[in-house]
């Protein structure tokens, strides 16, 4: 017994700032395609454009492949709410960014993207970082440090073992879709543009204008988002706290709930990355001529 704790701390600490999960960020990015204007969708075709013919939803995920070899990005994933949660809920730049956070690394990466002394790797680079991370900022427990945004919470979901951070950046998601939890990384895409559709069919006509999208202000949009998502910790994420959420099965009642939470930061998450990219656009050179991908 002693072994298999071991081994799910292992696991939970392996699982660590895994973002919403390919699914969760591959729907972010098909979804905030539909919203792009001709100059978001210039931006993004100019920038990611490569030879094996990756699509948008392929740079959603790239940042969680590559912190493994750049283990220096994994807090740009997160920003660890230093607050009481679930009996309070709040999130500070100052007192919880002071190493780096995701709230930060939206800032860097937004001013990376058009920065024309950056040649073109560095550029797809950033684009890429910044599309991971607006999807990631919309995670509840990537605004939160209680026992590592549930990393160490070990609950029971569908009568399997998890940790609570797991279950939202995967598990909720795939059963929200019809994916078993022995199906997942496969045909992800396919699952991920079926839900797009389904989130642009219900709020298709929500306006991007509503967004903060005022990318000279990038900390103030991001600390907007990552509050917002906080508070979501107290409303339901962690509210019975955690020796309920240890003693309870959450793929029943909690998940039902649970799944109305996720749909909705989802969907905020691609409207309002969308309304970034587009801003992005309309700010960047007139030059019509493409970016050349370094090999």
């Amino acid at each position: 017994m002693k072994f298999l704790w071991s081994l799910l701390a292992l696991l939970s600490a392996l699982q660590l700032i895994a973002g919403w999960g390919d699914l969760g960020h591959r729907t972010v990015a098909y979804l905030a395609q539909k919203y792009l204007n001709d100059e978001g969708t210039h931006l993004v075709q100019n920038i990611l454009r490569t030879d094996n013919n990756d699509d948008i939803s392929d740079a959603a995920v790239w940042a969680d492949r590559i912190k493994f070899r750049r283990p220096s990005t994994r807090p740009w994933h997160f920003i660890d709410a230093q607050d009481n949660a679930p009996s309070s809920c709040s999130v500070t730049y100052e007192s919880d960014c002071n190493r780096g956070c995701v709230v930060s690394a939206i800032k860097n990466m937004t001013e990376r993207v058009n920065d024309p002394s950056l040649d073109s790797v560095q550029r797809v680079e950033a684009l890429k970082y910044l599309i991971h991370f607006i999807g990631d900022i919309h995670q509840p427990l990537h605004d939160e440090a209680l026992a590592r945004g549930g990393n160490d919470i070990i609950v029971k979901f569908d009568h399997r073992r998890e940790n609570l951070h797991g279950i939202w950046d995967t598990d909720i998601p795939h059963k929200m879709n019809g994916i078993g939890h022995n199906l997942k990384h496969n045909n992800e895409r396919a699952a991920a543009a079926n839900w797009a559709d389904k989130l642009f069919q219900v709020n298709g006509l929500r306006p991007l204008q509503a967004e903060c999208s005022d990318i000279q202000k990038p900390l103030e949009c991001s600390m907007q988002w990552a509050r917002e998502t906080n508070r979501l910790n107290c409303y339901f994420v962690l509210k019975n706290g955690v020796d309920w959420l240890e003693e309870n099965d959450l793929g029943g009642e909690y998940f039902d709930a649970a799944a109305l939470i996720v749909n909705e930061q989802i969907m905020k998450a691609g409207i309002r990355l969308a309304a970034w990219l587009n801003a992005l656009g309309s700010a960047t050179s007139t030059s019509t001529q493409p970016l050349v991908i370094q090999p």
